[in-house]
């Protein structure tokens, strides 16, 4: 199990799959992991590049976004009124998470996995993200996986920084809470984000000491909010506009914000400016033909792992043979299954917490 201060990183960069965190090793590992992305990727990706809206459009397929409290499948995060809601329209107002259970098993409890799905902070993304993903984990890897759905940030303002990170770390510490009633060992229970969501995972493993300034408190939140696995696709990490930051991201997060408390959060909320000796063991892919969330992202928290070195954690580095993802791309999305480009998990989770 990966305790407080076992940090670890496994990296895919294009068709290349490197994995840093076996015992015994070297932290060096993840200097090759960047020198890799440079090498990959020569013309680096500059801020500029970056421009365009980093969500992917969800016109194209009606994911299941409303909450329907008929629906068993269905779990609210608060009973009452979520912190900060506007309103009661389950469309928006009402933060949940859809559960996706683990074939039963006649063993002791098992592991747990958050799903983020990415978007901007503005929506979320279309089902590739969400119920593949989810099925995968939860059927080929038997991890009890549940997808949250967290409220969006409204075109005045409403649900921006930090209501996200209240209903991302509600869900965590609910879904420990409710342990017994669906098989989960409360100290084996990850996170998993894509782009946007990844952002949101990020600081759900960096600030987990905080509450983000939660302005009521019950019996769920006396949990642990520590993941103990954190899992990125292309994610975006940086709230910095000078190192990369996804601008669709930023200014519905941010929205705003200005001046002094602007330029605190823009650093708070850029996960490499927050790695700490306590990290979860994180899994991270990313594709560098990436234009919507510049793949640096990755690069910058990797270096921010390397530096931090993280006590208890002797990295190793090895490249897997196999090409898992060749044809995935952002820009081929439609065509190239999400699930292809996680095959790698199942390697993973040999050494990772989410089998262990």
């Amino acid at each position: 199990m990966s305790q407080a201060g076992d940090a670890a990183i496994v990296f895919a960069a294009n068709c290349t799959w490197v994995r840093v965190s076996e015992p015994n090793a070297s932290l060096n590992a993840i200097a090759i992991i960047v020198s890799a992305l440079l090498l990959l990727h020569p013309q680096a990706v500059t801020a500029q590049e970056t421009t365009r809206s980093d969500h992917q459009s969800s016109s194209t397929a009606a994911a299941p976004n409303v909450y329907d409290a008929s629906d068993h499948d269905q779990i609210r995060l608060w009973d009452g009124p979520a912190p900060g809601a506007s309103g009661n329209d389950p469309r928006r107002d009402i933060p949940f998470l859809r559960v996706y259970r683990a074939p039963a098993q006649d063993q002791a409890p098992g592991s747990a996995v958050l799903l983020i799905p990415g978007g901007g902070y503005d929506r979320l993304s279309d089902t590739k993200e969400q119920a593949p993903v989810a099925e995968y984990f939860s059927q080929r890897l038997k991890v009890t996986t549940f997808i949250l759905y967290y409220r969006l940030v409204q075109s005045d303002g409403t649900y921006r920084y930090p209501v996200p990170m209240w209903d991302g770390q509600r869900a965590l510490k609910l879904i420990r809470y409710l342990g017994p009633k669906y098989g989960i060992n409360p100290s084996r229970v990850g996170v998993f984000g894509f782009s946007a969501g990844g952002h949101l995972a990020t600081m759900l493993a960096v600030h987990s000491e905080t509450d983000f300034d939660l302005p009521q408190h019950d019996t769920v939140d006396l949990q642990n909010s520590r993941p103990d696995f954190l899992g990125l696709g292309y994610p975006v990490i940086s709230m910095n506009p000078a190192q990369f930051a996804a601008r669709s991201s930023r200014s519905h997060l941010l929205y705003g914000y200005r001046g002094q408390v602007l330029e605190h959060l823009e650093n708070y909320l850029s996960g490499q400016e927050n790695v700490h000796s306590g990290m979860p063991a994180v899994f991270l892919f990313e594709s560098m033909d990436d234009h919507r969330v510049s793949p640096q992202n990755s690069v910058l928290f990797a270096q921010a792992l390397q530096a931090a070195k993280c006590k208890g954690s002797r990295p190793d580095s090895s490249v897997y043979p196999r090409n898992p993802w060749r044809r995935f791309s952002r820009r081929h999305s439609r065509r190239t299954s999400m699930v292809g480009a996680l095959s790698p998990v199942a390697d993973w989770t040999r050494f990772s917490a989410i089998a262990c």
